[in-house]
């Protein structure tokens, strides 16, 4: 996991507003011994580490945005969200007329994902000179220690200058009052889950939140809570429980997490995934070879023919698997397509190799940008199509006729076969995973 260090420099500096001014400061952002504020000033020609700004309304939109910033993950991958959702994610939107650098923090329920863009910004005399090839993640704990610790810096500061009752006081007095009350802190992060700010969701959306919760549990309310929680003003959450209504195919899973030796937090979620897959695989004694219909349904204790008669419900964004009776499970996917449903199938035996004995949590399988959702991608794209087997099948050959070969052979699809390509540096395409989630830019 990448180290987060904040490091402020007081001034003392110009301005009408006291407390913006004693709060300016040299301030340097290092990310894993990469400094982000690194900056080039065009009019006096010089190059520095930190950038001169007031700490003060960054602070406020760190204890503004906490909730969100900690636990609202980024909707899904490659399409630029929200405007709402930018400001409560991007450092840019700290405004107040101070250039910051084009940073993006986006939680994924385990750590923080952060991304930089170096670009420069038209009309202006300063420049930030760095970005970063590929997002860092830092650990969530760690992540709120160096931002509540910058928060509490700026607080102290302003004490010690006689600015006693501030915003910022207030405010920050409130998130760690929350923080403290665990029925409190609940309820706040599903707000955030959702896309609301503290407060803002509506009482009935937040008391059908929790009673869904009480039904599906509250790891798969962290998954689900962020595909409907602001859905058509907040009355989406009823597609849950019209989705749970829905008979679904019956199957006890032959494998379980006792099967497996993955370490929780070992690596980052796609690792975990694809270190899975391979157990599994050597525990099936096929290592290498294709996995057929029969095979792959028959670890989630199903058939090919619930397999081929099953009709997903009409536009599903998730899949579900409920707990039913004794260890059996009640799959409701949403794919139609024969190939994809492999892949939604096989997301759902990675799911049950994380599930501890006794969860009676539902199986959630999505599209945003969660640790359990990359992980599940991952660990299907592997069980179905080893990088290693793909590799040796194509003989070197990359062409687009080959490696549609390829998506036959192993049965899935070419975006899978061009995505472990390009994720295991084979091959170059445009679909391959950007260095930022959507262009920071407006």
């Amino acid at each position: 996991m990448a180290e987060l260090e904040l490091s402020i420099e007081w001034l003392s500096s110009g301005g009408d507003d006291p407390v913006f001014r004693d709060t300016s400061a040299q301030l340097a952002i290092h990310l894993d011994g990469i400094c982000l504020t690194r900056n080039e000033d065009v009019w006096s020609r010089t190059v520095r580490d930190t950038a001169l700004v007031s700490t003060y309304p960054l602070a406020m939109w760190f204890a503004s945005s906490w909730w969100r910033l900690n636990f609202e993950p980024l909707p899904q991958f490659g399409i630029k969200p929200s405007l709402d959702w930018r400001m409560a994610h991007e450092l840019g939107a700290a405004n107040h007329g101070f250039v910051w650098p084009r940073i993006l923090f986006s939680p994924d329920g385990e750590a923080i994902n952060i991304w930089a863009e170096q670009l420069a910004a038209k009309g202006q005399s300063f420049q930030y000179l760095f970005g970063l090839d590929a997002p860092r993640a830092v650990k969530t704990d760690i992540f709120q220690h160096q931002i509540g610790g910058f928060v509490e810096s700026v607080l102290n500061r302003l004490n010690a200058l006689g600015h006693i009752q501030t915003d910022l006081a207030a405010l920050w007095s409130f998130v760690k009052e929350d923080s403290s009350n665990p029925a409190i802190r609940r309820i706040r992060i599903l707000e955030a889950q959702m896309g609301f700010d503290p407060e803002e969701c509506p009482e009935e959306v937040i008391s059908e939140a929790l009673r869904i919760e009480g039904s599906a549990g509250p790891d798969a309310m962290s998954e689900l809570a962020p595909v409907f929680g602001r859905r058509a003003g907040g009355t989406g959450l009823g597609e849950i429980d019209r989705l749970a209504s829905q008979k679904g195919m019956q199957g006890r899973p032959q494998v379980s997490a006792d099967d497996i030796t993955g370490m929780p937090f070992a690596g980052p979620p796609w690792q975990r995934g694809v270190d899975a897959a391979r157990q599994l695989r050597m525990l099936l004694g096929n290592p290498a070879e294709p996995i057929d219909n029969t095979n792959l349904l028959a670890l989630l204790g199903s058939t090919e023919n619930q397999f081929n008669n099953w009709d997903a419900p009409a536009k599903s964004i998730v899949a579900i698997a409920k707990p039913a009776r004794g260890d059996a499970f009640d799959y409701i996917p949403r794919k139609r397509h024969p190939i994809a449903k492999r892949f939604e199938f096989a997301r759902l035996i990675g799911e049950i190799l994380e599930r501890p004995r006794n969860d009676n949590n539902w199986l959630v399988s999505s599209d945003i940008a969660t640790a359990r959702q990359k992980r599940q991608r991952a660990f299907a794209a592997e069980l179905l199509c080893p990088i290693q087997s793909l590799v040796e099948f194509l003989e070197g050959d990359y062409s687009e006729s080959s490696l549609e070969d390829a998506a036959e052979h192993f049965e899935v699809s070419e975006r899978t076969v061009e995505s472990l390509l390009a994720n295991n540096g084979y091959l170059e395409i445009p679909s391959a995973e950007p260095k930022a989630p959507y262009r920071l830019a407006a």
